[in-house]
C-alpha cells in the first residue's frame, strides 16, 4: 500500500498488467464531483482493491492443466527450480536459442532433440559427479582425436583431473598414444545393452 501510495503522489503512471505493479490499486478520477470532465487527473487509492488482495497475503498460488491432487501439485511445484536450472543450463552450455518453427512436427522434433540432449547431459552429470556444468562441458568440447591413418587416432587434447575421472568412470580411455578401430569396437560393444 505504501508503493501506490507513493506512486500516487508522484503522478506516475503504472503498468496495472504486472501483478506486483502497485498501480493496481491505484483508480483515476478524470471528473469533479459534479460530474463535469476535470483538466486534471487525480489519483485515489483504491482500498476495497486493497482489502480483496489482502486475503491471499502468505499465500502462493499456481494455475495448471495438471489433474493431480494439491498435495501432488505441491510436490511438482517444489521441484520446479530444477525444471528452470535445467532452462538454464540449455541456454548458457548447450548455447541453445530461441528457434521459431511453425510447423508440429518440426516443433516435437526441436523438443525431442533438446530433451535428449538434456537428459544424456544430466546422466552424464551424475556418472561424474563435483564438477559444475560448465566446466563439464568445456572439458567435453576440447575431447578431439585427430585421424592419422584409416581408422588409427591420436588424442589431440589435454590430460587433465576431469579427463582422467571422465575415463576412470566410463571404463574407457582416449588419452592413450594410439586408438585404432579396434579399439573403438570394444567400447562400443561395451555400450549394448
Amino acid at each position: 500500500m505504501n508503493r501506490a501510495i507513493k506512486q500516487a503522489n508522484s503522478k506516475q503512471k503504472g503498468r496495472k498488467n504486472n501483478p506486483n505493479d502497485p498501480a493496481r490499486f491505484i483508480t483515476e478520477k478524470h471528473f469533479t464531483e459534479n460530474g463535469e470532465k476535470a483538466d486534471k487527473v487525480q489519483y485515489v487509492i483504491n482500498k476495497d482493491q486493497i482489502k480483496k488482495e489482502e486475503m491471499f497475503d502468505g499465500f502462493y498460488g499456481i494455475c495448471t492443466d495438471l489433474e493431480a491432487s494439491p498435495l501432488e501439485l505441491i510436490k511438482i511445484n517444489k521441484s520446479r527450480w530444477e525444471i528452470e536450472h535445467c532452462f538454464r543450463e540449455m541456454k548458457t552450455e548447450f548455447q541453445a536459442c530461441p528457434v521459431y518453427l511453425r510447423r508440429e512436427e518440426r516443433i516435437k522434433s526441436h523438443f525431442l532433440v533438446c530433451f535428449l540432449a538434456l537428459l544424456v547431459f544430466r546422466l552424464f552429470k551424475q556418472k561424474v559427479p563435483g564438477y559444475s556444468s560448465y566446466e563439464l562441458v568445456k572439458t567435453l568440447r576440447k575431447f578431439a582425436l585427430t585421424e592419422i591413418s584409416p581408422g588409427d587416432y591420436i588424442p589431440i587434447f589435454q590430460r587433465t583431473d576431469l579427463t582422467d575421472k571422465i575415463h576412470e568412470s566410463f571404463g574407457f580411455r582416449l588419452d592413450r598414444e594410439l586408438i585404432t578401430q579396434k579399439y573403438f569396437k570394444k567400447i562400443f560393444n561395451q555400450t549394448k545393452i
